[in-house]
């Protein structure tokens, strides 16, 4: 792949979802504490996060214009997916989806809901931008198209006056603080699960110089 090119940066559309699923599984199904919260087995964790993240695009994220990837040569190499400022679903997309999540989670469904409930706990009450996953393609990791694709959602969230939060862990803290996020607290997943950072960035006025 060529590295040297810029990627471009744009809005997914449905067309974009099968990839996006395949490069967000890929990137979380190893050393990710909330993924390995939700998927304890290794074995199943591959298949059905990328089921479950299929779903959230379709009926969540590309209906909420919270979905972005960065290409090159037409290729996607890296995704950002996020609930925008005033983000909400409608009864009947929260329902299927809802049903849909269940079947393919199973048992699994009560530690998502784990997860959902640590981050409302912190989250502020005004409007924001809450970022979910950001993956890219592991030989894109370190080529600032992560910090790229991040800013652009941040620069969206200006737009409102929206701060932008989101959990990582430790080892990437460094990269929220790149595009102005500043650590807030620890929170605990459920009883069992990991304890992780929430970062946020204060909220910028589009014509703040």
């Amino acid at each position: 792949m060529n590295q040297s090119a810029t990627p471009v940066i744009r809005r997914a559309t449905e067309h974009d979802i099968e990839e996006i699923a395949r490069v967000v599984a890929r990137a979380f199904d190893v050393d990710d504490p909330v993924e390995e919260y939700i998927f304890p087995n290794p074995a199943v964790r591959h298949r059905r996060s990328s089921d479950m993240v299929r779903l959230m695009i379709k009926y969540r994220f590309l209906p909420g214009d919270g979905a972005a990837v960065a290409t090159v040569d037409g290729k996607i190499v890296a995704a950002l997916l996020w609930y925008p400022p005033g983000f909400r679903a409608s009864l009947w997309r929260e329902t299927i989806s809802g049903l849909l999540l269940l079947k393919v989670m199973g048992t699994a469904t009560r530690r998502g809901m784990d997860v959902d409930a640590a981050i409302a706990r912190v989250s502020p009450p005004q409007p924001h931008s809450s970022l979910v996953y950001l993956a890219c393609e592991p030989e894109w990791q370190t080529s600032g198209v992560g910090l790229t694709l991040a800013s652009w959602a941040a620069a969206d969230a200006d737009k409102h006056g929206a701060t932008v939060g989101g959990i990582c862990k430790d080892a990437n803290l460094p990269f929220y603080e790149a595009f102005g996020g500043e650590f807030v607290t620890k929170i605990k997943i459920g009883r069992k699960g990991p304890e992780m950072n929430f970062v946020l960035r204060p909220a910028v006025k589009a014509d703040a110089t």
